[in-house]
């Protein structure tokens, strides 16, 4: 596996990159004043970002300072018994959360995805993913956080996350050499699908984007095809994760959304008419 920096040309396969599966990494910290009435937006967040599960330990580091200058000038609630209190039940305890973005396609291409959210739900952590339009988990990409803070300490829980997020960056990279190893129909079929609506789709919902846009994106990070970088297909993906629909539920709603969807499938057929498979590809997958 190659360790380098993202850029925005393809590169040769194999070019399997933690970064690519995991991004947005934050540590939040919760903390509410004693003596306020516990209000939803009575607590303060302090927050520190990190990359890589390994970078985990030092952002905490950074986190407490923060908390230090806090807790300098305020008094937090606290009890002797349950640790911070907060108004989210799920944030008493320490008033830790963890959290990243994941992308798991390749997870999802050979059947292992119900496996995967089990193990996530099993170490106290959620997987919530994207659900619009009848459409479940678009684009398999999950905001996963830990669930409790509470019984649990604050380093017993960094080792926690560490773990969890470098089993799902390695399970994913792996899914991603079998896919081209023992199964390349199978990514081929996909992309091939996707890339097949997007060029050709008369109607597209944002939300269909974003499911459509996942099989590309991972052909795109592992060197697949051209005519779409790494840079470029996550844009994508975070303005359709961005998207909401706040139209409403009346025939002009649905007509204003039929023209949102005709001007998405008009925009999606340029995009992606010169998109195609490589030499890359050629030689490892078709």
């Amino acid at each position: 596996m190659r360790a380098s920096s993202k850029d925005d040309s393809a590169g040769r396969f194999p070019d399997l990159l933690p970064g690519d599966v995991i991004g947005n990494g934050e540590l939040l910290l919760f903390r509410n004043p004693k003596g306020v009435p516990f209000g939803e937006r009575d607590a303060w967040c302090l927050s520190e970002d990190w990359n890589l599960p390994s970078a985990i330990p030092a952002a905490y580091d950074r986190l407490l300072e923060k908390e230090s200058r806090v807790a300098a000038e305020n008094t937090f609630a606290w009890n002797s018994e349950f640790g911070y209190l907060s108004p989210f039940p799920q944030h008493c305890g320490t008033g830790l959360v963890i959290r990243a973005d994941v992308h798991l396609e390749a997870l999802n291409m050979i059947g292992d995805m119900a496996l995967v959210l089990n193990a996530i739900h099993a170490v106290r952590f959620t997987a919530e993913g994207v659900n619009m339009e009848g459409i479940k988990n678009a684009a398999h990409y999950f905001d996963v956080y830990s669930n409790s803070a509470l019984g649990i300490s604050e380093k017993d829980l960094l080792d926690r996350a560490a773990r969890l997020f470098n089993d799902l960056i390695q399970q994913e990279l792996n899914a991603r050499l079998r896919l081209v190893h023992e199964l390349p129909r199978t990514f081929e079929d996909a992309v091939s699908r996707a890339l097949a609506i997007l060029q050709h789709c008369r109607l597209l919902s944002p939300w269909e984007y974003l499911d459509i846009i996942s099989p590309l994106r991972l052909a795109a990070v592992m060197g697949f095809i051209d005519g779409l970088s790494r840079t470029e297909a996550d844009a994508i993906m975070r303005k359709q994760l961005d998207a909401t629909d706040d139209l409403p539920d009346s025939a002009d709603g649905d007509r204003m959304r039929d023209e949102r969807d005709a001007d998405l499938a008009d925009s999606a057929n340029k995009r992606f008419a010169r998109v195609r498979w490589n030499s890359h590809a050629k030689e490892y997958l078709l």
